[in-house]
């Protein structure tokens, strides 16, 4: 629930999805991100509210078992951004709502999307 002090969300424009935070986690760990990279997360703000499922070389979609999330009752594909060499965004992306849930922001490498303990060559 937003209080005074708050930043004011921006409603969604028609052609733009939604974003809502998708644990209490991702709304904690905002703000955080926000600070420490404040230009790149705006990208994958931008990126996440007007072409979530387009994919580049740093946004993708999971695979394997991080590949969906259970949101609200429903399955939905998880999606990540790379902030940086190592912070990520984790997002679900609800197509029949427009709407992006933020699952995970993580100023540090998260451990789950870390194959065998190792990073993959390509964020070295």
């Amino acid at each position: 629930m937003p209080k005074r002090l708050d930043d004011v969300a921006q409603p969604p424009k028609a052609g733009e999805w939604r974003i809502q935070y998708g644990t209490s986690e991702a709304a904690a760990e905002w703000p955080e991100l926000c600070a420490k990279y404040p230009g790149t997360t705006r990208e994958a703000w931008d990126r996440m509210r007007h072409q979530p499922l387009e994919r580049t070389a740093t946004q993708k979609p999971l695979a394997g078992t991080l590949g969906s999330r259970l949101v609200g009752g429903d399955w939905l594909p998880q999606w990540q951004i790379d902030i940086s060499s190592g912070a990520r965004v984790l997002y679900c992306v609800d197509v029949d709502r427009t709407r992006v849930w933020l699952m995970q922001a993580s100023a540090s490498h998260p451990g789950a999307t870390v194959a065998n303990g190792k990073r993959s060559s390509r964020n070295r």
